[in-house]
C-alpha cells in the first residue's frame, strides 16, 4: 500500500524555493524596521527576546550581532509556544506591537496510573504500541499573551487564561493550548487554539491582545492537534493549515492522518476552498469534515486491554505546520511528519499564494 503524500484532490503544486535558506529562517521574526526578532524560553529560569542588525538571508546569522532585551513574563514553570508564532501588528491603534503567544501545561504524574493503564494503544506491523500519547494522562493548559510597543525591550502580559469552558461549565474544563494568533481585517485579533473537543477553539482580542474572550468551539473538525494560521501577505484573508479528522478517525488512530489547508475572506467566521495536504491512504478522500458534536473528550480506546484497531504499515502522522510568506507571491509551509516507530524529516512546499484560492481538483 502506497502512502498518499497528495490527496488527488489538491492542486497546489510542491515544490522547492530555490532562492532562500528555509529552515535558518525557522528561527527568527523580520520586524517591520527590518530588525530580526527571536526569544529565548524553557520554561524553568527567565526569558527574552533578542533582536539583531544582521540580514535575514545569511544562513548563519552571527550569535555576536543578538542584543538581548527585556524578560518576557513573570511566569516561570512548564510554558511553551508554537514555532513561527510571533505577531507584528500593522493595524493603526496598535501598529509595531509584538504579540507572542504561549501557553501553561499541567500533567499528572501517578504511581497507580502509569504508561501502561492510560490507553492509546493499536496494532501497527503485527506489535501492539502505544500510538497515541496526549488526552490519555490527566492534562491541563491554559494560554495566554505576552506583548512588547517597543521592539521587545518591555513586556506585557495578557489578562488571565484562555481555557476550555463550554455550556457555561457544565461540560468541565478542557484543554487549550498551542495558540497561534492572527489580525484581522478590523484590527482584531483572532486565536486558534488546540483542545481536547474535537474542534479547533477560538477566542478574540479588541485591545491589541491584553484581553481575551471567552474560549468557543469553532466547526472545524480537528484533532487535539496544533495549527498554523496566518494572515495571507498583501490582503486581509486568512489561510489555515490543520489535522482536519473526524472523531471516528481519531477513535481509529488516525489523529494526524489529514493535513488540510483553506482560506478565510471573511475574518474566519466562514472557510473555503477545502485541499488536502497529505493523506494516509486509507482515508477517505474528501475536501470538508463535519465536526463531532460538542464534547469535553475524542480520542482512542482507554485501557492497556483495549486496542483502537489495526493501522496500516505505511501509516503516517503529519502536524505542525508553519507557514511563510517570502514575498513574489509565494507560499511556503512546513510541517513535522513521522511513521509511528521512526521520525520523517521536516517536510517544505512551496507553491503560488493564487492557488489558495482555486477550488480543489475532481
Amino acid at each position: 500500500m502506497e502512502l498518499m503524500t497528495e490527496s488527488s484532490r489538491t492542486n497546489l503544486p510542491a515544490g522547492e524555493h530555490g532562492d532562500v535558506d528555509l529552515e535558518h529562517r525557522r528561527t527568527f521574526r523580520i520586524l517591520q524596521s527590518g530588525a530580526l526578532f527571536r526569544y529565548d524560553l524553557d520554561g524553568s529560569g527567565p526569558a527574552y527576546s533578542y533582536t539583531s542588525g544582521a540580514d535575514p538571508d545569511d544562513p548563519k546569522v552571527p550569535e555576536a550581532t543578538w542584543t538581548k532585551g527585556g524578560e518576557l513574563m513573570s511566569y516561570r514553570g512548564p510554558i511553551q509556544g508554537l514555532n513561527n508564532a510571533s505577531l507584528q501588528l500593522e493595524g493603526a491603534e496598535h501598529r509595531g506591537r509584538i504579540v507572542l503567544p504561549f501557553y501553561l501545561q499541567m500533567d499528572g504524574q501517578h504511581p497507580d496510573y502509569t504508561r501502561e493503564q492510560r490507553g492509546g494503544y493499536a496494532t501497527y506491523q503485527g506489535k501492539t504500541i502505544l500510538l497515541e500519547t496526549h488526552t490519555h494522562v490527566p492534562e491541563m493548559s491554559g494560554s495566554f499573551m505576552v506583548y512588547s510597543d517597543d521592539e521587545g525591550q518591555s513586556w506585557s502580559t495578557s489578562d488571565g487564561f484562555m481555557m476550555g469552558y463550554f455550556d457555561h461549565g457544565n461540560m468541565g474544563f478542557t484543554t487549550a493550548d498551542e495558540p497561534i494568533v492572527a489580525e484581522l481585517s478590523d484590527g482584531r485579533l483572532l486565536c486558534y487554539l488546540r483542545s481536547t473537543c474535537g474542534r479547533i477553539v477560538r477566542s478574540h482580542s479588541g485591545d491589541g491582545g491584553a484581553t481575551w474572550s471567552k474560549v468557543e468551539p469553532t466547526d472545524l473538525a480537528n484533532s487535539n492537534s496544533p495549527c498554523a494560521l496566518a494572515r495571507i501577505d498583501g490582503t486581509t484573508d486568512l489561510v489555515l493549515i490543520w489535522n482536519q479528522v473526524s472523531a471516528e478517525e481519531i477513535r481509529a488512530g488516525y489523529r494526524r492522518g489529514r493535513l488540510s489547508l483553506a482560506v478565510s475572506r471573511d475574518d474566519g467566521e466562514t472557510w473555503q476552498a477545502f485541499k488536502t495536504l497529505e493523506r494516509v491512504s486509507t482515508l477517505e478522500d474528501i475536501e470538508r469534515i463535519e465536526p463531532p458534536a460538542l464534547t469535553s473528550m475524542v480520542r482512542g480506546a482507554c485501557g492497556s486491554d483495549t486496542l483502537m484497531g489495526s493501522v496500516p504499515d505505511d501509516l503516517a502522522h503529519y502536524g505542525y505546520p508553519e507557514i511563510y510568506f517570502f514575498g513574489d507571491g509565494m507560499l511556503s509551509v512546513c510541517y513535522k511528519q513521522h511513521r509511528p516507530t521512526q521520525p520523517l524529516p521536516v517536510k517544505w512546499r512551496t507553491f503560488p499564494v493564487s492557488s489558495l484560492y482555486e477550488p480543489a481538483s475532481s
